[in-house]
């Protein structure tokens, strides 16, 4: 990851709105869209058990993998998640973190400052991805924030607002 561009994240729990805001910021920015979907489509399209409520471990090193080498090519300013979402994804299924995180350089690959897409039950819907239940999301959103705050990070919550408002507000901040 030498000489690699820093990213912002946008991160929250599933349903918050991150991709809605990824897809409106590539108006103005080069972004990078979230390798989780990615990789449970895939997973799902190969019948394989990949995804993070069946075998979080081969999801873990699936979207490490699949994340790295998207870092390495990739000359996004934005990014839809990052790989210390990993972390709490595990913690909230009581699994190990793996030590490929536990010493991932974070700093030197994403900028300090996050933008936090809080849980919001008014835009929350399932989906063929997304099987998660409401209460679920409150959990993983506590160790989100939880994580990038013990790392180290600048949480910036963004309001429940249009997205357009919200897409104004952080380009307001990085540009």
């Amino acid at each position: 990851m030498d000489n690699l561009q820093k990213k912002y994240i946008i991160t929250g729990a599933p349903g918050t709105g991150k991709t809605t805001l990824i897809n409106l910021l590539k108006d103005s920015v080069p972004c990078m869209d979230e390798v989780s979907r990615k990789v449970i489509i895939d997973e799902q399209k190969h019948g394989r058990h990949g995804m993070p409520w069946l075998d979080i471990n081969r999801f873990t090193n699936l979207v490490y993998k699949i994340t790295n080498e998207e870092l390495s090519n990739n000359k996004a300013l934005v990014c839809d998640r990052s790989l210390l979402d990993l972390e709490a994804y595990l913690t909230v299924a009581e699994k190990e973190i793996p030590n490929y995180l536990k010493t991932c350089p974070y700093h030197e690959v994403y900028h300090k400052k996050v933008f936090f897409a809080p849980t919001w039950f008014e835009i929350y819907c399932k989906d063929g991805q997304r099987l998660q239940e409401f209460d679920y999301c409150l959990k993983l959103e506590k160790a989100l924030l939880e994580y990038y705050k013990k790392r180290g990070f600048d949480i910036i919550m963004l309001s429940k607002t249009s997205p357009l408002k919200r897409v104004e507000f952080i380009l307001n901040l990085i540009l």
